[in-house]
């Protein structure tokens, strides 16, 4: 069915003199003023009356089948369902895996990122873990030749005591794989890099950046926020042409350090650039230790926090729409590579997101089909309902 969408300010994310929008099969088929539907054909017209009208998000960290574990069995989290993701303003998702790679796999990860293509959304996933060597085939190279999800290496971790303490030559391989398997394959190969608060921080790519003829762009470093000296260290990064992803839903650092803050200092500084992305690490667990690093409370991410703190960005500190658009649109599709995704443009998925006055999410379109109406639902996963009844209609005995 073709879509009109008429009177919208568009933001593709540059702000756009055009207000009118065509989709057809799931594309963005034209963009103008006064636009019509054929009359030969079937279709529906949404006008929305001046609201704002903004590329679907792209949150590229998510523990789409759940994460945590550091707590024991009990404290690993459920996997993430459509709406969750939809309600979000979310479109265009990457799952990970993270601390524990013993009880959930790559396979897991795979299957549940197919899942979720299948209800609408566009799913890609990261070969690895906190662990470097966790992947579907023998190597990390055939999984980015061979596996359409497979975009990257990820969440692979340093500087945290989590982590299994990767030596600079296997990172310096790592890294090589995912350089030569993204060329192969067509793909970013992108090295997604979980940063703790370990007095290294981004050393160790720093010294594969000095040993070897690897680009300083196959990195992505994430939680870049999470510390002073690690956020001087991206912005070092940035400068010198490196991307950097900051983690949004960070309540309890200092305001200096949450991601509306940074945006906004960021942007006075002339660095906030189309390397630098904002994701929300949603789904995760949040584990809290203390200063002998035990663990001493445990929580759950939420995929909402990622468009929360850009508005409160925008709101707050006066960031301009484009900006804060462009680091969960355009700005991740840049790095990953994804070349069909993060704008409003002609010839690119119809992902598309309403905002209000307030900049509230109301409607949600994923490949053309609308997931989200006046801010509730209307698409759910296979098993959504039957789960958020209780179980009322399962039978048992």
């Amino acid at each position: 069915m073709w879509q009109l969408i008429r009177n919208a300010q568009i933001y593709m994310p540059e702000r756009i003199e055009e207000h009118d929008l065509l989709i057809v099969e799931g594309k963005i088929a034209a963009i103008g003023n006064d636009l019509t539907l054929p009359p030969y054909v079937q279709g529906k017209i949404f006008d929305l009356e001046g609201k704002f009208l903004v590329p679907g998000f792209i949150d590229a960290h998510v523990h789409i089948c759940g994460g945590g574990g550091e707590a024991g069995p009990s404290s690993r989290t459920p996997e993430i369902q459509l709406s969750q993701l939809t309600q979000a303003g979310i479109t265009t998702v990457v799952g990970c895996l993270g601390t524990d790679a013993i009880s959930r796999s790559m396979e897991e990860l795979l299957v549940k990122a197919r899942a979720i293509e299948d209800e609408g959304l566009t799913t890609y996933i990261y070969s690895g873990a906190y662990q470097a060597n966790r992947n579907l085939m023998a190597n990390l190279r055939q999984d980015l030749v061979l596996i359409d999800k497979v975009i990257g290496a990820g969440e692979i971790a340093i500087s945290d005591h989590r982590s299994a303490q990767p030596q600079i030559a296997e990172l310096e391989h790592l890294a090589a794989e995912a350089r030569v398997g993204g060329m192969l394959g067509g793909k970013a190969g992108i090295v997604h890099l979980h940063l703790g608060d370990g007095k290294r921080g981004i050393e160790p790519i720093y010294q594969i950046l000095d040993n070897t003829e690897i680009p300083i762009t196959q990195f992505m470093p994430t939680h870049m926020n999470r510390t002073h000296s690690l956020f001087e260290q991206g912005i070092k990064f940035l400068e010198s042409g490196g991307n950097i992803d900051l983690t949004a839903g960070c309540d309890d650092y200092t305001e200096d350090l949450r991601v509306p803050y940074i945006l906004h200092f960021l942007a006075d500084k002339k660095l906030l650039n189309n390397r630098v992305t904002v994701t929300s690490d949603g789904n995760g667990s949040m584990p809290r230790y203390n200063s002998q690093g035990e663990l001493v409370g445990m929580g759950i991410g939420s995929v909402r926090v990622l468009w929360r703190d850009i508005r409160s960005a925008v709101q707050k500190y006066n960031l301009s729409l484009e900006d804060a658009l462009r680091v969960i649109t355009s700005s991740p599709a840049h790095v990953l590579g994804l070349h069909q995704k993060g704008r409003i443009q002609p010839g690119f998925d119809a992902d598309l997101i309403t905002l209000d006055d307030n900049l509230e999410i109301k409607h949600v379109w994923a490949k053309g089909k609308l997931m989200v109406y006046d801010a509730v639902p209307i698409v759910f996963g296979q098993y959504e309902k039957a789960l958020s009844k209780n179980y009322q209609n399962i039978e048992v005995g």
